[in-house]
């Protein structure tokens, strides 16, 4: 899913064939923390088709050029709600990365936004320094700030270039609407998901003590030639 579908579909009123499938889908036990991190990655995989983040039905075409990567970080724990592939020079009407119409070429930086624990966000912060494309913006839900960027920094993250047009800039990342989508991000935990239980259940709990840890995370590999925004994941 991309960063600018996830922010136009962002509601919490949803249709009732969404609720259904979010209830069947997610509201099973969760005994430990390991369970939360599967479902993540069943979602990644193309298991399920939906997801409390997302009002989009199943993955995107582009997802599915990555969605091995992100199961993968998603049972280490790096639980992702938005991503996108590098794209070099793709045509515009690619039917996996395209947009905007045939007859121009669209680029893309890898791009990841997930939750996880400060834990492993230090580790992940520590393997970043060997990583010198890798930029990050992290926030838990007090507001608590990490970053290798300035505040005032802005990330075109997804751009094209059309015939008789100047460049289409489409999607950035910058601080001030990561500030902006952290709290409802934060708290689709508890709203999205934890609804779906009984208040004393021990699931709503576990997912309660995630959203109060954990910090939302934004990483973006500003090397779309030759990068690889994975590669920093291994061994962590």
């Amino acid at each position: 899913m991309k960063l600018k579908e996830l922010q136009m579909s962002k509601q919490f009123m949803r249709p009732r064939s969404r609720d259904k499938k979010i209830r069947e889908e997610w509201a099973v036990p969760l005994k430990n923390i390991e369970d939360v991190y599967e479902k993540f990655m069943k979602f990644c995989l193309g298991k399920l088709r939906s997801n409390p983040w997302s009002e989009l039905d199943g993955l995107q075409p582009e997802t599915k050029i990555i969605n091995e990567q992100l199961g993968s970080i998603n049972l280490k724990g790096f639980l992702t709600i938005n991503s996108q592939p590098a794209v070099n020079g793709a045509k515009s009407d690619s039917s996996s990365v395209g947009w905007g119409g045939a007859g121009g070429y669209v680029y893309q930086k890898a791009y990841l936004e997930f939750f996880c624990s400060l834990e492993k966000l230090n580790a992940l912060i520590e393997k970043c320094k060997g990583f010198p494309f890798l930029t990050y913006m992290a926030v838990n839900k007090e507001g608590s700030w990490i970053s290798n960027v300035k505040e005032s920094d802005v990330n075109a993250v997804t751009w094209g270039v059309f015939p008789a047009k100047e460049i289409i800039q489409p999607t950035v990342v910058d601080a001030a609407s990561f500030m902006v989508w952290k709290d409802e991000a934060f708290q689709i935990w508890s709203k999205g998901w934890a609804k779906l239980y009984l208040e004393d259940d021990p699931s709503t709990k576990l997912l309660q003590e995630v959203e109060s840890s954990y910090y939302l995370v934004s990483l973006v590999d500003n090397d779309y030639v030759h990068g690889d925004l994975f590669a920093v994941f291994k061994d962590i």
